[in-house]
């Protein structure tokens, strides 16, 4: 599902963490980094049924299990706007945001 083309986007993405290059380099984004994860994430939700029932696999870009590309950078020293690793948590049924155990992040 990644490739090497995924962390070599990542690394672009390290060494031009501004708005203009990621604007212009979305679609890349979309194709390289967001679509592979979300299919990681779909095929991990049987595995994950198995030996963890409780804990959720959601492919969905915006409130699911993987985490956004876009930094909170209010309190932060380095302004960086982008998040240059793929954010990815299966969350307790329970839980409601990140602040639940994860059972995966990387």
């Amino acid at each position: 599902m990644f490739s090497k083309a995924t962390f070599r986007f990542l690394d672009e993405l390290a060494a031009n963490n501004d708005r203009g290059w990621f604007e212009a380099n979305k679609p890349r984004y979309e194709e390289l980094v967001r679509e592979p994860a979300l299919d990681f994430i779909t095929a991990m939700a049987e595995p994950l049924a198995k030996f963890a029932p409780h804990f959720r696999a959601e492919p969905r870009k915006m409130g699911g299990s993987l985490m956004r590309v876009f930094r909170d950078t209010r309190f932060a020293r380095d302004k960086s706007p982008y998040k240059t690793n793929i954010g990815i948590q299966f969350r307790h049924e329970l839980g409601k945001d990140v602040l639940s155990p994860p059972l995966f992040d990387t």
